[in-house]
Formats: C-alpha cells, structure tokens, sequence
C-alpha cells in the first residue's frame, strides 16, 4: 500500500467514525424536552415556564414537558438538576436559585455557574412597593422613608419570607436609604398582601404581576415600583430611583428574573441550539403579548449575556446578605 492510499485509507476511517456523532449532534432534539421549574403550578414561575415550553415545542417539533418540583426556594430542584447529566432538559433558572440561594446557604449540592451552561434570559419582573392606604396616608415613599429615618424599626415591610427576592429588595434600599424599615416575614405573597390589606403591617414588597389587582381595585396603595423606569402598566407610581441622592437610590434597580440554563454537559451546538430557538419563541409577538399581559418584560439575549447577569446578580446579592446578617427560615 503506497503512503498516499494509507493515508486516504486512515482519512476515511476516522470519517466513518466521527459520522455517528456529527449525525447524532445534526438529529439535536431526538427525544422530548423536560423543563425543571422549581416553584409550584400556578404561581408567575409556572406560567412563564408553560409559555416558553409551548413555544419552543412549537418550533421544535418536540414536546417540551414542564416538571414541576417546588422545594427550599428552587434550590433542591437545582441540585437535582445539576446532578442528572442530560441534554434534553432546561432548567428554568431566577434570582432564588442561581443567585441569592448560593448567598443564602452555604452547602448547596450545586455550584450556579460550574454545574450548568446559560441559555438566555426570558423574562425580567419588577417589585412594587404597596402600603395599606390608611397607615401610609397619601402613598408617599418618600415621606414614608423620612418617618422611618426619624424613627428606627417603627416602620415595616412585609415579604414572602425570609431570604425572598422581595425580603432582599427592602434590605438593599435600607442599606442604601441609611434607614431601617422593619422586615416581617410570611409564608408566601398571598398571606403578606393578607396582612397588607387587614392592617396588621404597614407596607409589602411583591412581585408586580401578584400585587398589580389589589393595586387596581384599591385595597392597596402603590408606593413605588424597582425597576429603574416608570412602568406602563402603572404610569402613576414613580420609581425607587427618583428618590435620588437624599436616600443614595440614584440609578436602583432591582427585579426578579428568570431565564433558562442547560446541564453543564450539553455542547455548544446544543446550548446554541437552545438559545436559537428560544429567542425566536421571544420574538414571537404573541408570545411577547402573553407575557407582558402577566406583568414580565420578555428579554432574550446570547448565552454569554445571560451568564454575565447571573455572576453579576450573584455578587450583588451576596454582598446584600452579608452586610444585613440576613439568614433564611
């Protein structure tokens, strides 16, 4: 044999071999979907996930099968996720689970950067800060923060828990604002906004797309709202930002945000595959519709933006929970 059909011989051996791979990666969804979201039916984490998993079966061809596996505020759902090697699955991925969850606890059974590959951002939501109409007369945050300046803990907010997003947003504008409005932790938004509207405390942080209907028929009065604009939804209700340099707010900004992360085995075609096809599920005007109807700004975005956000967000929320001792339930 000369050298030249030897080495055209060697050529296409290695081919033959790398053929069922390639054929393999090109064939990319060959089976259904899963996508882990780590909160119960129902709630805005849920709705999001079902969106997005029917828009992108739309796309693929394939179903995208939602499962549900609620849990330690998505953190059990995330080391289980992180422990089962497989590239047919998303993880839909917020704040609690690849941010203030590593802050919070200290042996979680993943690592939010090392264990999974960013995707994309979906969606971003904005808090709102709402009172009780009678012991905030006028729904004046301003006046409200000046009160609780002159007077240390006598004011309060409620949250859905201790080391909740919106727990973390009234801490950072305490450090920040230089006063100390008293957290009361509940069991979830639903018994806090309870608790709002009765009187038993006198203002709640929340998720806008939960709080925007007592908003609208008047059992509560919104104060103010954590995204860095004014929101259409409530045109009305300045942002924390405008509280400017007399309580240091310039530039806040502080939302919830909810993305999808694959397993850390996944390819890069398989990653970039993904994010193809959920972007393109993002720029669908109805699905855009459909998410901004429930109170989220549809986002998108390559990979590597996504990832950037989490470290981000994670160093932000770490150093927050740190300086206020913060400690889960």
């Amino acid at each position: 044999m000369t050298m030249i059909s030897r080495r055209t011989t060697i050529a296409a051996a290695a081919g033959l071999l790398a053929a069922p791979a390639t054929l393999a990666q090109a064939a990319w969804p060959n089976k259904d979907l899963r996508l882990v979201c780590p909160f119960p039916p129902g709630g805005t984490t849920d709705v999001v996930a079902r969106l997005v998993a029917a828009a992108m079966r739309d796309r693929l061809g394939r179903n995208v099968v939602v499962e549900n596996q609620p849990g330690a505020g998505s953190t059990l759902a995330a080391g289980r996720f992180a422990r089962e090697a497989d590239d047919h699955a998303l993880f839909l991925s917020q704040i609690a689970s690849h941010a203030i969850g590593p802050a919070l606890y200290r042996n979680l059974a993943y690592d939010p950067e090392t264990d999974f590959r960013a995707v994309t951002l979906v969606v971003t939501v904005p808090n709102v800060w709402v009172a009780n109409p009678r012991r905030v007369p006028g729904g004046d945050l301003r006046a409200f923060l000046r009160d609780a300046k002159a007077k240390p803990g006598e004011r309060n907010f409620a949250s859905a828990g201790n080391g909740t997003s919106t727990h973390l947003t009234g801490e950072v504008i305490n450090q920040l604002a230089g006063v100390r409005v008293q957290h009361v932790p509940y069991r979830g938004a639903g018994p806090a906004m309870t608790a709002v509207i009765g009187g038993e405390v006198d203002s709640l942080i929340d998720n806008l797309p939960t709080a925007l209907p007592q908003i609208q028929n008047g059992n509560v009065v919104a104060l103010a709202v954590t995204s860095r604009e004014r929101l259409p939804d409530l045109p009305n209700v300045p942002a924390v930002s405008e509280l400017g340099a007399e309580f240091n707010l310039v530039g806040f900004e502080a939302e919830a945000w909810f993305g999808l992360h694959a397993h850390k085995s996944a390819s890069d075609a398989v990653v970039a595959r993904m994010a193809e096809v959920a972007q393109a599920a993002l720029n669908d005007p109805a699905v855009r519709q459909q998410l901004a109807a429930r109170g989220t700004t549809p986002r998108g975005g390559p990979p590597a933006d996504y990832a950037a956000l989490v470290t981000r967000e994670r160093r932000r929320w770490f150093d927050v929970v740190r300086k206020g001792n913060v400690q889960a339930d």
